[in-house]
């Protein structure tokens, strides 16, 4: 499709998303949706084949431009729009949410996707907190990962729109809150949206260096595709992402645990409805960059799927090379060659591609913030129960959901580096 134009709409002759009657369409509000270009490729291949995922949803009309897709479709339809993506599009895209046609199109035209974009704030150059990611790498506890997934597996569902959904975010709220307790600089506080579940953020005040801060993060919210009548029903999700929380979770007992005490800022986020298009970790991410009063956000790691094991990897962590920094990939290289080249820490890698917005990171990304995403298989051979009421606790792996949180521990130690050289709060 591209050489019809090469990089000028081309407009793909699609039905119109209606769900009802003509007037029901016209009082929905009404989004525009961005993915990759492939998307527009499986809609025509699913018109021409007359399928649909949904007895009422027909695949809307999607504009191809710069490489990406952009359609417009009804809020309310979100959900059926995420099953459709699934279905046609398997393992191959994502896609973010805006308010209007020319938010859309201003994210077509974003130069943090082009070659040789710089990012504002550095990266350390040299790895220098080998006795605080020693001593606090003995503390990650398998079981304590494994724990946290089965309690955010008992909401049910924790879906964006429900109450268990929002219940799932004070749960993490409660969490985080009793970790840091005793830590005057360390605070915790849930982030509205228009929708029933709140992001949780969690806040390690920088000691030297506030205004330069580290994210890690994690989506709380989960769906249910395979039922396409009732996406809010049966959705434990453990994996995808109870496993993700509590990776984040643990970085952050473990952290509290052995008193560190950082230079800059870190940030600890349990994203809002990113099965929905990243929506929630788009608005923070959104104001951050608006509202940052000259703080300057050095690097945000995603966590989502960390503990399923195939039988078919070779490796314990797949670090995702698409619509990702290379820059911040290479530091994450860096660390698991320092840290975990042997012995009890040992933790093999590889690299994987992946797709445009398939989970939180492309929020950072899209505002120019260099981030990553380290996954547990390569793409092609990821979790097959997730999205189904199979995403359970029981299919997991304890130690393969460890060695994320070990990654998240070395990345917040070395790039928020410890006070003055000390690793303790209490020292």
């Amino acid at each position: 499709m591209k050489g019809m134009s090469g990089s000028k709409t081309i407009l793909t002759a699609l039905a119109m998303l209606l769900v009802g009657g003509p007037c029901t369409y016209a009082q929905s509000s009404r989004l525009w949706v961005v993915t990759s270009d492939n998307v527009a490729a499986a809609a025509q291949r699913s018109l021409a084949s007359r399928q649909s995922v949904a007895d009422d949803l027909v695949v809307p009309t999607f504009q191809v431009i710069n490489g990406m897709s952009v359609a417009d479709i009804a809020e309310k339809d979100l959900d059926r729009f995420s099953n459709w993506m699934r279905s046609a599009c398997p393992r191959c895209g994502g896609f973010t949410v805006h308010a209007s046609r020319e938010a859309a199109l201003k994210e077509v035209d974003n130069p943090a996707y082009k070659p040789g974009f710089r990012y504002l704030a550095p990266l350390p150059e040299t790895l220098d907190q080998q006795s605080a990611v020693r001593r606090a790498l003995e503390r990650v506890k398998g079981d304590k990962i494994l724990n946290t997934i089965t309690m955010l597996q008992g909401f049910g569902t924790r879906h964006f729109e429900t109450s268990k959904g929002q219940e799932a975010a004070e749960f993490v709220r409660r969490e985080w809150e009793s970790m840091g307790q005793e830590r005057p600089d360390f605070t915790v506080a849930l982030f509205s949206h228009g929708w029933v579940q709140n992001s949780v953020i969690g806040t390690i005040r920088g000691a030297s260096r506030p205004d330069e801060v580290v994210v890690i993060g994690a989506h709380i919210d989960s769906i249910n595709w395979k039922n396409k009548d009732n996406p809010k029903e049966n959705a434990p999700g453990a994996d995808d992402d109870a496993s993700g929380v509590a990776v984040v979770t643990e970085a952050l007992r473990v952290l509290m645990e052995t008193g560190f005490k950082p230079q800059r800022t870190i940030k600890f986020m349990a994203y809002s409805a990113e099965e929905v298009g990243l929506r929630g970790s788009a608005e923070i991410a959104d104001r951050y960059a608006a509202e940052s009063k000259g703080q300057k956000v050095i690097a945000a790691l995603q966590f989502d799927m960390t503990g399923f094991n195939s039988g078919r990897d070779t490796r314990d962590i797949y670090l995702v090379n698409q619509y990702t920094s290379p820059e911040l990939n290479g530091f994450l290289t860096k660390l698991l060659k320092e840290y975990n080249h042997s012995g009890a820490h040992a933790i093999t890698h590889g690299e994987t591609k992946g797709c445009y917005a398939c989970s939180d990171h492309a929020s950072w990304t899209r505002n120019g913030i260099r981030a990553a995403w380290p996954f547990e298989a390569p793409l092609k051979e990821s979790n097959p129960y997730i999205h189904t009421s199979e995403d359970v606790v029981s299919k997991l792996d304890a130690t393969k959901a460890a060695r994320f949180a070990k990654l998240a521990i070395e990345f917040l130690i070395e790039t928020a580096k410890g006070v003055d050289g000390r690793e303790s709060y209490r020292n």
